[in-house]
Formats: structure tokens, sequence, C-alpha cells
């Protein structure tokens, strides 16, 4: 393709792309990074992926498009918002905005098959491949190629204009397309989202140590006493190095809560209507969001770890 072929591709690709709704799309080239793939092996070698170990599987390939998917040229970036206004209070028990959501590596998939559809029409010889957070991809290090943000100190990416509560996704190609720059780092000497940190799970600017990460912790199949104190009041997943962060003080909040969540208010939910949930009642009440996904037993024993850790719901006991 001519260099303005290559442009105009990329210019009707987003528009079709924020057509689908997403927030955030961009375009960088399908390349090898040695510097992230190191980053990767120095991470593992300290043992902060826990007992993740499917981390140890295939490393470069998160960094190698080319690996992920043979014959890629270019990669897609794209991000969903899922910022709705937060009720934490760290004096009572939580749900993470996340866990909120509908199963979301469905519709950012959803969305990206259409896409890929789309340049085959405009490219009939494209082929593609689609991966979300659950491949091995570092999506955080495409979306910063491709001027979605930055990686922040809390090691999520930030978006100037919808601050770091996005789902990201990508799009591998084998065509060539007009590349966005790379998006600079813009947190400056702010390290507030380390400092807030309850467990210590930041221990240096972008380095997670994922055993006294609290959202770990609220995910992982067992955990000791000792560990359970670390939780707190969060029942499934924690966002506080997000909220404390400037960029989200001001985000635009999602436009698509009808597609990203469902009618449940937590606003009006307190611990006891958790800790009185049946099985049954559980599945009924959070069908069709990631807090089903993760269980009715994760979930009682999250919920009885939150009571114990909150003082103030300790009269519940």
């Amino acid at each position: 393709m001519s260099a303005k072929t290559d442009l105009d591709l990329s210019r009707s690709i987003k528009t079709k792309g924020e057509a689908l709704g997403f927030d955030l799309i961009g375009i960088c080239p399908a390349e090898y990074s040695p510097e992230s793939h190191e980053r990767l092996l120095q991470w593992l070698r300290r043992g902060f992926h826990a007992d993740l170990a499917y981390l140890e599987r295939n490393p470069r390939m998160r960094s190698d498009a080319r690996l992920f998917f043979p014959g890629a040229k270019s990669v897609i970036s794209v991000a969903k918002s899922y910022y709705i206004e937060s009720n934490y209070d760290p004096a009572k028990p939580y749900i993470s905005i996340y866990a909120r959501c509908r199963p979301y590596q469905d519709i950012i998939k959803a969305k990206l098959g259409a896409l890929l559809e789309y340049i085959k029409s405009l490219a009939p010889e494209t082929r593609g491949k689609i991966a979300v957070d659950t491949s091995p991809t570092f999506d955080r290090y495409w979306a910063n190629r491709a001027g979605l943000g930055w990686p922040g100190k809390n090691t999520m990416l930030i978006n100037k204009r919808f601050g770091s509560f996005l789902f990201l996704g990508e799009l591998f190609v084998d065509i060539d397309i007009e590349p966005d720059k790379p998006e600079i780092d813009r947190c400056g000497d702010c390290s507030r989202c380390i400092e807030a940190c309850p467990s210590g799970a930041l221990v240096e600017p972008r380095v997670l140590d994922a055993s006294k990460c609290i959202s770990y912790l609220t995910t992982a199949t067992d955990i000791d006493s000792e560990r359970a104190s670390r939780i707190g009041g969060n029942i499934l997943g924690c966002e506080i190095c997000q909220l404390v962060c400037p960029y989200n003080q001001n985000a635009e909040p999602s436009d698509s809560r009808g597609e990203m969540f469902t009618d449940i208010d937590f606003n009006n939910l307190a611990l006891k209507d958790y800790i009185d949930l049946t099985e049954s009642r559980f599945d009924d009440t959070f069908k069709g969001t990631i807090i089903a996904q993760k269980g009715f037993y994760k979930f009682r024993h999250n919920t009885l770890v939150a009571q114990y850790n909150t003082s103030a719901f300790r009269g519940l006991s």
C-alpha cells in the first residue's frame, strides 16, 4: 500500500472503531520489544507473579507480535472505558467497579471481530488475530505504543481523558497501516498510587508484587489468615491505586452503562445483604457479571473476611 493509502486506511479503521463503541483506538507497528521482554524476565525472577505460573510460559511472545501472530505487520490497539462514580469508603465493604461489569472480554472480542471484518471489506486479503487480557500479549505495551496512554506508576495504562479504568484489546493484522505516535509519560513526580496502596504491593514505580496485591488476594483460591487481613473491606478487587490518581478525578464516565453493566444498584446493597445471600440468590442477583464468574463460595469467603476486617460491621457477626 502507498503511504496515502496507509493513512486513509488508518482513518477509516479509527472511524469504524469509534462507531463500534471503542473510546480509544490507535495503531503501532508489530514489533519485538527487548526492553519489555527483559522487564518481564526480571519481574518473574523476583517472584512477583505469586502463583500465576502461566505468566512463565512464552515470556517472549508477550512482547513479540510476530510470535503471537506470524506475519503480523500492524497492531490495532483499542480501549473501552468502564469508569463510573465510585462509592468507595475504607470503613465499608467494597466491590470494585471492574467486578461489577459484564464479562468484558466477550464484549471486546465481538467488537474486534466486527472491526476485522470491516478491514477485510477494504483489504480482502487481510488476516488478523484478536487479543484480550487473557492472551499472551502485553496489552498495555501495545496501547502505549499506539498512543492510547502511558504506563502509570500503579502499572495501569492511563489516558488524559479517560483515566485508567480501561479495558484493552488488540487486533494483530498482516498489513501495513499508518502508525500513531507513542504517548509520553505524564506521571511526573506524582506517587500518590504508591503511597496509597494499603498492602505495599507497589514496591517501586511500575513494579507490582502480586502476592501483596489486594485485587489478587481477593481472587486467589487459598489465602492464609495473615494475607486475609490485608484484604480489609475489599470483597472483590481493589482500586485504591486508581481512585487516588489525579487523572481519574475528572475522568469521563462510561457512556455504555447498559452494555458494560447490569442494572444492579450497588449503592443500596450493604454487607448484611451480601452475607444473607444463599447460593441461588447469589446466582440470581449477580447473573451476567464478573462477580458471578468468581463463584458463590469465593464471594462468601471474602464477605466474611470483609466483615471481620471492617470494624464498623463487626456487630453483625
